[in-house]
């Protein structure tokens, strides 16, 4: 059996037997993960230098509107017999996601130095016009903290780890040419960043360390060949959930970097089990750069425009951009706690 797998690097398909042997395949491994881990591995280290975001001004790009939030009152929360606060719904902030033009490139810490190793890598950048991108993305967890620093101290009812749900059990395709998806969760592990331990407690997903499977998708496309049953894989007006990779062809810029950072959330709920939150259509997105959005559900197009939004999303000069990944959740809140709040609706 034969399984025709896209690279994004040379516009060909790869012709990949199922049966390749275990040294082809590793030595196909080992050099992708070399080049993957020269890229990546100075985030940690390097963050003490000034990052482009800081971990605070990261934070304050939360955006403070309610048709963010959306806080709903679906009742009251009872203590034996007697009603003791509001049961809410409302959506929170749980991840932030990049999309960058190179390997090794970061808006939260500082470039990594390293000779042409992007190049080596063969990340093509988002550009503005381009309707044919690739890029590497990195899924960061966003704590309690940083929503404490978002500056919505009045309506901060619910808590991102209150969205937390357990992932489901990864299963990784057999005879997969794939980078393991055991060892990109252990270099994952390896890699959460210390410098950002409050505000960004662990790295879920690094594309650098998948340099195979994301610029292919081929753990999906071997899951096809084989008859494992894939989650759904509509994105509502973005298109396909899959191949879940890097590349997207004929898609605008902005909605293609958003697809894209769907897709990474997407293989760390499912494949890696390293992202704690459900990823699907209920969810909603805000662009946190280069532009400071409102939200927007997922798959929506077109995404709010200056025509009909005062916090439009903006098109990327340099092919970078960054996205916050909200979660629907409910809680309990006190009485005098929801009378602060706007915008609660009943």
């Amino acid at each position: 059996m034969v399984a025709l797998l896209q690279d994004p690097d040379n516009r060909r398909s790869l012709r990949v037997p199922a049966t390749a042997s275990a040294r082809s395949a590793r030595r196909r491994r080992r050099a992708a993960q070399l080049l993957a881990f020269g890229a990546l591995g100075c985030l940690p280290c390097c963050a003490a230098a000034d990052p482009l975001l800081s971990p605070l001004e990261l934070a304050r790009r939360i955006s403070p509107e309610p048709a963010c939030t959306r806080l709903t009152i679906l009742g009251f929360c009872w203590c034996g017999t007697t009603p003791c606060g509001y049961l809410v719904l409302m959506y929170v902030p749980v991840a932030f996601v990049e999309t960058v033009r190179g390997a090794g490139d970061s808006l939260l810490v500082p470039p990594a130095v390293w000779p042409r190793a992007a190049d080596r890598l063969g990340t093509v950048s988002s550009s503005q016009s381009a309707l044919d991108n690739t890029a590497e993305a990195h899924a960061w967890l966003l704590g309690d903290a940083a929503w404490k620093l978002s500056g919505l101290s009045r309506c901060l009812l619910c808590r991102p780890s209150d969205a937390r749900a357990p992932a489901p059990v990864p299963q990784e395709p057999s005879g997969s040419v794939c980078d393991p998806a055991s060892g990109v969760v252990a270099a994952l592990a390896t890699r959460a960043s210390q410098e950002f331990a409050t505000l960004l407690p662990a790295l879920a997903y690094a594309s650098e360390l998948d340099a195979m499977n994301w610029r292919t998708g081929c753990r999906d496309q071997l899951a096809l060949v084989t008859g494992d049953r894939l989650p759904d894989g509509g994105l509502g007006r973005w298109g396909s959930l899959y191949p879940r990779q890097m590349r997207d062809l004929g898609t605008p810029p902005v909605v293609y970097s958003a697809k894209t950072a769907f897709r990474a959330l997407s293989i760390a709920r499912d494949q890696l089990a390293t992202f704690p939150f459900p990823v699907d259509l209920a969810a909603r997105m805000q662009q946190a750069y280069p532009g400071i959005s409102t939200c927007f559900d997922v798959g929506e197009q077109p995404l709010p425009q200056a025509s009909s939004s005062d916090r439009p999303v903006q098109t990327s000069a340099d092919g970078r951009y960054g996205w916050f990944y909200w979660r629907p959740v409910s809680c309990c809140v006190g009485f005098e706690s929801l009378a602060h709040c706007a915008g609660a609706r009943p």
